[in-house]
């Protein structure tokens, strides 16, 4: 009898384990990056976005990314990422966003008709290289809300780059691709990859501009899913401290 219940003891531990890895498993696309990028719009100056996209084989959607320089520090993007109850004011075709404890993000994106609205929970996680702050969200199953009204996204996979040049300016690389699931029009799947980088990261650049945060008494310590090495994310921000947007080059950090 007691060999019948550790063996039953066992095999429920074992289901266990298998319904929490399952729950963080999720479609991969493998791309291959020497697919070259197609330009779609140049920006030579501070403030502007530049955006590229690429086909990327049995995808409707192509990879899409951008790229800009704002004149804010470092700390005040992050804490913007970092926010997931308003990360539809500012990502595109966003409608609502909120967090889910401990650790995730929801968000719904608008559907065009005939296309149905779609869904994801995402987790984060960073690290900092080089001095760049890298933050990547992926999707995950089995963690938040299900819409039986809506699609949820197959794979999703976000990157930002955020490289600090000066105590007021910083540079933004935003590379995403995502598999919105289900057949889209040709149109759509266009629109998407040609526009998103650029209203997503004006989107951001706007509200900052604009004042839409109060960051004048954040620290590193504000921040939660996009910064785990805290002191070593205020060691990169105090290494820029004294430097100025004036006196920094604001081409991409990340060029060759």
């Amino acid at each position: 009898m007691l060999i019948r219940h550790l063996i039953s003891l066992v095999a429920l531990l074992s289901a266990m384990f298998t319904m929490s890895a399952a729950a963080e498993e999720q479609q991969v696309t493998q791309i291959d990056d020497t697919i070259p990028w197609e330009v779609v719009s140049t920006g030579d100056e501070i403030g502007e976005i530049s955006t590229w996209r690429r086909a990327i084989p049995d995808a409707d959607v192509k990879q899409f990314r951008g790229e800009v320089t704002l004149r804010q520090p470092a700390l005040h993007i992050l804490l913007s990422i970092d926010n997931p109850d308003d990360l539809e004011k500012w990502v595109y075709f966003c409608r609502a966003s909120k967090g889910v404890p401990p650790e995730y993000s929801y968000m719904e994106y608008k559907g065009v008709w005939p296309v149905a609205s779609r869904y994801v929970t995402l987790k984060s996680k960073s690290w900092i290289d080089d001095g760049v702050i890298y933050i990547n969200s992926r999707n995950i199953d089995g963690v938040g809300p299900e819409k039986k009204n809506m699609v949820k996204i197959r794979e999703f996979n976000n990157l930002f780059e955020i490289t600090p040049l000066a105590s007021d300016l910083t540079h933004i690389r935003f590379t995403t691709f995502v598999d919105l699931a289900g057949r889209l029009p040709s149109w759509l799947a266009n629109a998407v990859s040609s526009r998103a980088p650029d209203v997503t990261l004006s989107g951001l650049r706007d509200l900052l501009d604009e004042g839409e945060w109060d960051y004048s008494k954040a620290t590193v310590n504000d921040l939660s899913s996009v910064a785990k090495d805290k002191a070593g994310l205020q060691a990169l921000l105090d290494s820029v401290a004294d430097k100025k947007a004036d006196d920094s080059d604001p081409q991409d950090p990340n060029d060759d």
